[in-house]
């Protein structure tokens, strides 16, 4: 008895072990077979372990004579950097897994197994369809980049149903996105140079992100001169690209020639700053810029962020109010 249990907890384990059981990622993908019948495709990957591998679970949607259909199976998802820099995503069906038929009757189904290449240069996501039919590969859509996180939230609604756990999941997976979205997330920086007149000058950068678009960025410069503290401020426009090295390209702009005095009356032109951070965003080299000279920076490193932003900001400051404190 004690054997026979042994075995169907091996055979049980081996069917859900590639099972999704929490939402780190989700794939929507159309494809169309020879026959002319349409499928929907939705992916809900768990987090990919160190070996690029991580269970997933897949449902594909379809319809046949005015009868729809849906049916889930398990795959291994792996996610691969090739040797030309381009990103491979595979689903592929676990060795044991069973095609679960969740809505229709009479269906037959083999599980698929999607392969799809990100290209580095354009971004643009080629992949295919294949099964054990023997056909050959089908040309896939991939669907995510044309689709809003609201879009993806009203297509749970399709691929599950409201009393199944995955279906809260989903909804809260996709919720939060929807919240963070929404939230403005502030970014610091704080870069250091000597300045052509020898003065030593520290800038503290804050830029306000909303949907992965920049708001605002407010620098506020300080230095010492003739033993006064002066501290100005000046709106700028940030930038930010990922290399091909995955090292990141910062950019910070003057919006306007225009600098409100913070501290002292000295007059200040506004700086460009321009600098590279490596994938683990850690500084490697930057250049300060104004319409008089330029100067290498120096990142400086943020223990405190309070401390640190009191060098700049007063604690009734609207931006230390909401951003800093």
């Amino acid at each position: 008895m004690k054997k026979l249990l042994f075995i169907g907890f091996v055979c049980l384990f081996s069917i859900l072990f590639s099972q999704a059981k929490n939402v780190h990622y989700t794939d929507f993908i159309d494809f169309t077979d020879n026959s002319g019948i349409k499928y929907n495709g939705m992916m809900i990957t768990d987090e990919h372990g160190d070996d690029g591998r991580a269970d997933s679970t897949v449902r594909i949607l379809y319809t046949t004579d005015e009868s729809e259909h849906l049916v889930e199976f398990y795959a291994d998802c792996y996610h691969e950097k090739l040797k030309n820099g381009n990103t491979r995503i595979s689903f592929i069906p676990t060795k044991n897994t069973t095609v679960k038929i969740i809505k229709g009757k009479d269906v037959s189904y083999n599980p698929d197994t999607f392969v799809y290449e990100i290209d580095i240069k354009t971004d643009k996501i080629t992949g295919t369809q294949s099964d054990k039919s023997g056909s050959d590969p089908i040309p896939i859509v991939y669907k995510n980049t044309t689709m809003s996180t609201q879009d993806r939230t009203d297509q749970v609604d399709r691929f599950y149903f409201r009393a199944e756990p995955m279906y809260d999941l989903l909804k809260n997976f996709y919720n939060k996105k929807i919240t963070d979205a929404n939230k403005i997330t502030p970014y610091y920086d704080a870069l250091g140079w000597f300045g052509s007149d020898g003065i030593a000058y520290q800038a503290f950068i804050v830029s306000l992100f909303k949907n992965d678009e920049n708001l605002n960025t407010i620098v506020r410069v300080r230095y010492e001169k003739d033993g006064e503290i002066n501290i100005i401020e000046y709106d700028a426009q940030s930038e930010i690209v990922l290399q091909k090295d995955d090292n990141l390209s910062v950019s910070i702009k003057p919006k306007t020639t225009t600098v409100k005095n913070i501290k002292g009356k000295s007059g200040y032109n506004p700086d460009n700053f321009s600098y590279t951070l490596d994938s683990a965003d850690k500084f490697l080299k930057g250049k300060q810029s104004d319409e008089n000279s330029s100067a290498d920076l120096s990142y400086i490193t943020i223990n405190n962020k309070q401390e640190f932003a009191l060098k700049f900001y007063s604690e009734k400051d609207e931006i230390y109010q909401k951003y800093l404190k």
